[in-house]
């Protein structure tokens, strides 16, 4: 089994398709009123609910099956849940637990891709390869018969394939996914994946439907804070020591320079003169010895 190509690609990629209609979709979400209302909030294309088209006023409870066709997507609200189904998909949401109206147990999404943010209390999520338990969670998952990527964006999952072989515990605060399989691929039933098709500002807005600040929010906040540019000296506040520092820095850089030939001058008049060496003093030689003239003895005649 080939290992799907799409879980590889950088997490820089998925951002480019899907933001421009993430902050559309969340501007014409998030408008007065909305968030208190529950049932369909934005219907594209082509969506069935129990197998009957959908409409704007459609409710959507517990039990329901729903269906996307092509170029078709669904959001809407269950209780303290809030859904974003894509096109080509198939989601059924399971009935609640007795005593507990408006609450699914869990969902199983049977084919295609959903996005979706969960109030607090335990669910159950099911594909075809999958099986995952959620606590107060944010999700994005795909699903085929063959594999299902599961991206945890914020909160707690227990992650398992269909046989019970592998099991895993994401405790995540940003975007940790994997890849679940019906066999295994390499020796492994979960592999971990690389983040696509899904962004921040989906999940942000899904949870503001509910009346939620998604965790995902001050992430945001603070990296756009680190990437904000410096001010430019112009820019910042004159104190009297920065208006004085900035004279002296700019008198040092408007000081005239010496030219070449000025600068050689005053090399040398600056140098110091060097000491007179005194000549060596010679000393006369010493006038040779008299010699002691001395006459042969007279002869006698």
């Amino acid at each position: 089994m080939v290992v799907d190509q799409e879980a590889e690609r950088s997490c820089s990629v998925h951002r480019r398709g899907f933001l421009a209609a993430s902050a559309a979709l969340g501007a014409a979400l998030l408008l007065p009123g909305v968030a208190r209302s529950a049932g369909v909030r934005l219907l594209e294309g082509s969506v069935n609910v129990n197998g009957k088209p959908a409409t704007r006023a459609t409710r959507v409870r517990p039990g329901d099956v729903i269906e996307t066709g092509p170029d078709s997507k669904l959001v809407f609200v269950v209780g303290q849940n809030a859904f974003l189904l894509r096109e080509r998909s198939n989601l059924k949401l399971e009935n609640p637990v007795s005593g507990k109206k408006g609450a699914p147990t869990g969902i199983r999404l049977e084919a295609g891709a959903l996005v979706a943010v969960f109030g607090k209390g335990r669910r159950l999520i099911e594909t075809a390869t999958a099986t995952a338990t959620i606590r107060g969670t944010g999700v994005y998952l795909e699903a085929t018969a063959d594999q299902t990527y599961f991206c945890t964006c914020y909160g707690e999952v227990e992650l398992r394939d269909k046989t019970g072989a592998e099991r895993r515990l994401v405790v995540a605060g940003y975007h940790t996914p994997n890849m679940i399989y019906a066999r295994a691929v390499d020796g492994r039933m979960l592999a971990a994946a690389s983040v696509k098709d899904h962004t921040d500002a989906e999940l942000i807005m899904l949870d503001g439907l509910v009346g939620r600040t998604s965790p995902l929010l001050g992430r945001r906040q603070a990296d756009a804070a680190k990437s904000e540019p410096v001010q430019p000296e112009s820019a910042r506040v004159q104190t009297p020591e920065r208006a004085a520092e900035k004279k002296a820095r700019k008198k040092q850089s408007t000081k005239p320079q010496p030219s070449p030939t000025e600068f050689e001058s005053q090399s040398q008049a600056a140098a110091p003169t060097p000491a007179p060496v005194p000549e060596p003093v010679s000393t006369p030689e010493p006038p040779p010895p008299e010699q002691e003239l001395r006459l042969p003895p007279a002869r006698l005649e």
